[in-house]
């Protein structure tokens, strides 16, 4: 048997401490106040256990970034219950008021004004969109009738495929629009002898509901949220019938933005503006013009680069009403964070349509394995960790957001830096991995242990 004193423990570190800081004018603290004193430590070894547990994540994230092989530049905002973990800005001219065209996470934002307008009374999920689009007893008085655009004015315009394997809408999209962006060439759809002819909606034999003066008959605001419509546009039949499988859709989303237009009688930027004041979201707004243009209004969007076979080079990409709803909002990484809270908190849509936004509607095929969509958001529930999330691409653009509502937490990536797209694994493999560090943290960690 070893020799010396014996440790004391936190309880009698607990009381000495106690006994020294006593007032004078005491014989012996009573043991409320070694109650208090042992609390107090307590207390301070939970929040470093706590913070010995967060930290490390906050830097195992930026030391992903930092030493990742492709080149960064952007903002990243890692928070927990609002508060930031990390907050990191890389990139000339890159700080924490730099704003972004955030890509695809726009759906986020167009599908929360579309249940918003729900909620109001203005939109019906399980009603047909030639109901409104088309039909006089649902469309607003004087409303000019917006599915007779030119079809270079209804087409998104751009094609922000970083989801996963070519889809028919990029083929059609760039069959129909002649400016799409170059960068999307080394995208190869699937051959036709690999998908029935009626997904390219090429047939017209399987297709009773073929109006060429009118959408697919069956397609509803449901369909359009969760892509599973199968729109095509004006003059071509549906791909499939809705609500059969998915089928990612740009288009789909920018007719819900023309919707929200028509119902609201407002431009979409204006609606986004007006909502970003009424929730106090500061840096998300919307604007049109090339990037050049919006930076003369707005200074503090970042220039978006595109990697080319010569280097990087600044983007040709121009923000269009049709690219709005589906890809063209702009945002800080901060207030993207702060919609995402508010959304998750309950304090965008009301308790029913939250659910339906987070509930799964179709399975989906992605990089990340056994993924679902519900409306703006992909969801994933392995290891029953619940994720909500999103990625985003347009020439000049990446952004990515994660949100784990088990542990509030929230991942916000913006970048100024689209790259080839000839690798979609290197495209994704910093956001692939900065995402598989925070599963593998909350994965190993018990629910009650982060707050």
């Amino acid at each position: 048997m070893k020799s010396g004193i014996n440790p004391i423990g936190l309880r009698g570190i607990a009381i000495l401490l106690s006994l020294l800081i006593a007032p004078v004018h005491g014989d012996t603290p009573d043991a409320k106040e070694n109650a208090t004193a042992e609390n107090s430590l307590n207390e301070q070894a939970d929040s470093n256990k706590q913070a010995s547990q967060v930290t490390p994540l906050a830097h195992r994230v930026r030391e992903a970034i930092d030493n990742s092989l492709q080149p960064f530049s952007g903002s990243v905002l890692l928070s927990q219950g609002g508060k930031p973990l990390l907050s990191l800005q890389k990139g000339r001219g890159i700080d924490q008021e730099s704003s972004f065209v955030i890509a695809s996470l726009s759906k986020q934002i167009t599908a929360t004004l579309i249940l918003r307008a729900v909620d109001a009374g203005k939109l019906h999920l399980d009603r047909t969109i030639n109901s409104y689009r088309f039909d006089s007893d649902t469309r607003v008085d004087n409303e000019p009738n917006l599915s007779k655009k030119p079809e270079s004015e209804a087409s998104p315009g751009f094609d922000a495929k970083f989801e996963t394997v070519a889809d028919a809408d990029l083929a059609t999209a760039q069959a129909d629009d002649e400016n799409a962006p170059s960068s999307t060439a080394a995208l190869q759809s699937p051959s036709p002898e690999s998908v029935p002819e009626i997904l390219y909606g090429t047939s017209t034999q399987e297709q009773p509901f073929f109006n060429p003066n009118r959408f697919d008959e069956r397609i509803t605001l449901h369909h359009l949220l969760s892509h599973t419509s199968g729109i095509d546009r004006l003059g071509k039949p549906n791909r499939f019938e809705p609500g059969s499988q998915f089928q990612y859709s740009n288009y789909g989303y920018t007719v819900l933005g023309e919707l929200l237009e028509q119902v609201n009688q407002q431009p979409l930027a204006q609606q986004i503006a007006d909502f970003k004041l009424a929730n106090r979201l500061g840096g998300i707004y919307a604007e049109l013009g090339d990037i050049d243009d919006i930076r003369q209004r707005a200074p503090a969007l970042a220039i978006g680069l595109t990697e080319t076979a010569n280097g990087l080079s600044p983007s040709d990409l121009e923000i269009t009403p049709s690219l709005i709803p589906a890809g063209g909002v702009i945002a800080t990484a901060r207030a993207f964070a702060d919609f995402q809270q508010k959304l998750h908190s309950g304090k965008l849509t009301s308790a029913k349509s939250y659910h339906l936004m987070t509930t799964p509607h179709t399975e989906i095929a992605f990089l990340w394995p056994n993924m679902s969509y519900g409306y703006g958001l992909r969801i994933n529930f392995d290891g029953d960790l619940t994720e909500y999330s999103h990625t985003g691409y347009l020439p000049g653009y990446m952004s990515m957001t994660l949100y784990y509502p088990q542990f509030d937490m929230s991942l916000v990536m913006l970048e100024n830096i689209s790259l080839n797209l000839n690798s979609l694994e290197r495209v994704f493999e910093l956001h692939n991995q900065v995402r598989a560090i925070i599963r593998e943290r909350l994965l190993s960690t018990q629910i009650q242990d982060v707050k």
